[in-house]
């Protein structure tokens, strides 16, 4: 017979392993959004923005609800789909730029992995290799661990055959400057030529809008102050009217504003003068470029997509009432996307770095970015940079390495780390979507503060 305290303890350790297993996949989930700046972004924008902003329209009307969902799907599917672009036109541009022998032709995304500040002399590029030696046949095996916890097979080889295939790749990679000089010709195109489809689309989001508003919602006016203004108010506020010659061109302009920006970028940072002499260009250097090759880091997005659409929807905007409340908008997003991140996520990952620095007697930098050659301002030292993931992880290794813990505190210090660097994430992207809510909410607000008193009420 088995035993009443056997049957519960065998239930205890079935939920035990359940438990364990639903957290170590929402733990590698996190790895996983935090191993790259696009899907961190990504996941930063569908939490911090576009949810917050679709409840906030929620909470207008049905038909503002729509045309912030509409927004918020189109970005969405854009960033999403952002690698698969950027894949794609690297292959062609590796048949434009590079050899036409199939060795050569096969690597054109590998060479994308390279960094621009890398292709500068075979020095860097070898360091570059190295880079990618240790970096990105990890990312292909963490994201296949997370697969094999989704028991996704198919999945699961092909991230490890990528891993293997970066290993060989830098196994028979021989730095030269010619071959440096075809990575960097292809990096360039790659970009440039993204730029005008990436661009492209997401400088047309205010004409897209506009024509969802006439064509689909059959409004002629701004949706947002039709739950309290009619149509004969909002027509006195200059709320309606079609597109005018200006808004046409300035429409179309928006479209090509992301190559202009990104040429005349990619021509100021050659000089490395320039990089030193200017803190701003300096940030451009290190911004403009791609993680693992096709994942756009924190500047190259920006120029992609948040400067051509915000200048597309200010110029195509239905009045002024609009226009204003998207500019505001656009104030509070834009310290959002620089800081919005180290208020929230950074502040809670300081907070319990600082834990382990203390229960291990270690020094701190393991869940935040401390880069030691770059001067820390009182700013950042409150509200710092979280750490990518790879960041804590190489922090842990070398810290054994170092002779400063031992392998079995190592195991240890790894797990509570990854534990509370999920629990950060999460935590920060929760607080940063509320933070938000209420600041749109307030600024919808405003606007009907502003409507109402227009018409003195």
């Amino acid at each position: 017979m088995v035993s009443i305290s056997e049957i519960k303890n065998t239930a205890y350790n079935i939920n035990k392993y359940h438990d364990n297993r639903c957290w170590n996949l929402i733990k590698l989930s996190a790895e996983v959004i935090d191993s790259r700046e696009s899907t961190y972004r990504t996941a930063l924008d569908i939490v911090a923005f576009d949810i917050p902003t679709m409840l906030a329209g929620a909470f207008r009307n049905f038909w503002n609800f729509l045309e912030a969902t509409l927004e918020a799907g189109i970005g969405t599917l854009m960033v999403i789909g952002a690698p698969q672009i950027t894949g794609f036109i690297g292959k062609l541009m590796g048949k434009i730029f590079l050899q036409p022998t199939k060795e050569e032709q096969d690597n054109a995304l590998n060479y994308l992995k390279f960094q621009m500040k890398e292709l500068q002399d075979n020095k860097k590029l070898q360091e570059g290799l190295e880079r990618i030696k240790n970096e990105e046949p990890k990312d292909k095996k963490r994201v296949s661990d997370f697969n094999k916890d989704l028991n996704n097979k198919e999945k699961v080889e092909t991230y490890e055959k990528e891993a293997k295939g970066i290993e060989e790749f830098c196994q028979r990679f021989k730095p030269d400057k010619d071959t440096r000089d075809r990575i960097y010709k292809l990096k360039r195109a790659t970009i440039l030529t993204e730029s005008f489809v990436e661009g492209g689309i997401w400088g047309s989001f205010g004409l897209i809008i506009r024509a969802f508003r006439k064509y689909v919602l059959r409004k002629e006016r701004f949706t947002g102050t039709m739950g309290y203004l009619s149509d004969t108010e909002s027509q006195s506020l200059g709320e309606g009217g079609e597109l005018n010659l200006f808004q046409r061109i300035g429409g179309i302009g928006a479209m090509l504003l992301s190559p202009i920006l990104n040429t005349y970028f990619l021509k100021k940072t050659k000089d490395p003068e320039l990089i030193k002499k200017s803190r701003f260009f300096s940030i451009v250097d290190r911004h403009l470029d791609m993680t693992h090759g096709v994942f756009p880091k924190l500047g190259l997005l920006f120029s992609y997509t948040s400067i051509p659409k915000w200048t597309g929807i200010f110029i195509t905007s239905q009045g002024w009432y609009e226009r204003i409340e998207r500019m505001v908008k656009f104030c509070t997003i834009l310290p959002s996307w620089w800081l919005g991140h180290r208020v929230t996520n950074g502040r809670l990952a300081l907070n319990a770095d600082n834990e382990l620095a203390k229960k291990y007697n270690i020094q701190g930098g393991i869940l935040v970015d401390k880069n030691p050659d770059e001067k820390i301002t009182n700013l950042e030292k409150i509200f710092p940079e979280p750490a990518r993931i790879q960041h804590v992880l190489d922090s842990i290794e070398k810290l054994e390495k170092d002779g400063k813990i031992n392998k079995e505190t190592m195991e240890k210090l790894r797990q509570e780390a990854t534990d509370k660097h999920a629990k950060c994430l999460y935590g920060g992207f929760a607080l940063h979507s509320f933070l938000v809510w209420v600041i749109t909410m307030a600024v919808n607000y405003t606007t009907k503060l502003r409507a109402m008193h227009a018409l003195g009420k």
